[in-house]
């Protein structure tokens, strides 16, 4: 008999005296275990309680774990959807002025705004003349 098929005979024939007396002792260490478990925390109830709020308290953490990170594979997989949708759209276009004009409104990629003022006192005086300005006299040359 091939091993592959002495391996099957065997896995439903009875198991020897010698595994059987292993098997059973086995069983009785794992007996013995259990109930020493259970006298110890039936004699320290706040045990039971602290290891139940521990065993809690990383469950939580694994499930915010794992919410954060679905947020960000979803958050990933639009904005790689979206790149597609405005990659398509711009090489679509019937001629290059468009696509570019299209490209320059729809960036592919979300550009972080910086919220930092980048005039200095001399261009934001400038800047609010031309916006005070209502008839356009500082910037309409004639």
């Amino acid at each position: 008999m091939c091993p592959q098929q002495r391996a099957r005979h065997l896995a439903y024939a009875e198991p020897s005296k010698e595994a059987k007396g292993w098997m059973a002792a086995s069983k009785q260490r794992v007996r013995a275990r259990l109930a020493q478990e259970r006298t110890a925390s039936e004699k320290n109830p706040q045990h039971g309680l602290d290891s139940k709020l521990h065993q809690d308290v990383l469950i939580g953490q694994l499930k915010a774990d794992e919410a954060r990170n679905r947020i960000r594979h979803m958050r990933l997989q639009y904005q790689n959807s979206r790149a597609q949708e405005i990659n398509l759209m711009i090489s679509c276009q019937s001629s290059a002025q468009r696509a570019v004009r299209l490209e320059l409104l729809l960036s592919a990629q979300e550009r972080k705004v910086n919220s930092t003022d980048s005039l200095d006192q001399l261009q934001r005086r400038r800047v609010e003349e031309i916006l005070e300005d209502e008839k356009g006299l500082t910037i309409i040359r004639r």
